[in-house]
């Protein structure tokens, strides 16, 4: 890997309010455990791009109908048979 840190035994001074971020990487067969205080670097280290904000994720279902949805799935607990009761385990 190309972004790998290449100091070993070196010191990593981080704020209080700055999260530290461990990831495992393998290097020649070797399991090996890099440590980041950004986001960013760590995503890069990993070979990932940084992902979108999971508030971005809400629109993915807009074109579902709710009412449709939820009449469907009320339709499915009335037909189905309840789970008798468990009396050991």
């Amino acid at each position: 890997m190309s972004g790998r840190p290449s100091s070993r035994g070196a010191s990593l001074v981080a704020r209080t309010d700055q999260p530290l971020i461990a990831v495992p990487l393998e290097h020649d067969g070797d399991e090996e455990t890099c440590y980041f205080v950004d986001d960013a670097a760590a995503d890069r280290a990993l070979g990932q791009e940084i992902p979108q904000p999971a508030i971005k994720l809400a629109g993915v279902w807009s074109d579902l109908d709710a009412d449709e949805m939820l009449t469907s799935l009320d339709r499915l607990r009335h037909e189905s048979r309840p789970t008798p009761p468990i009396t050991s385990i």
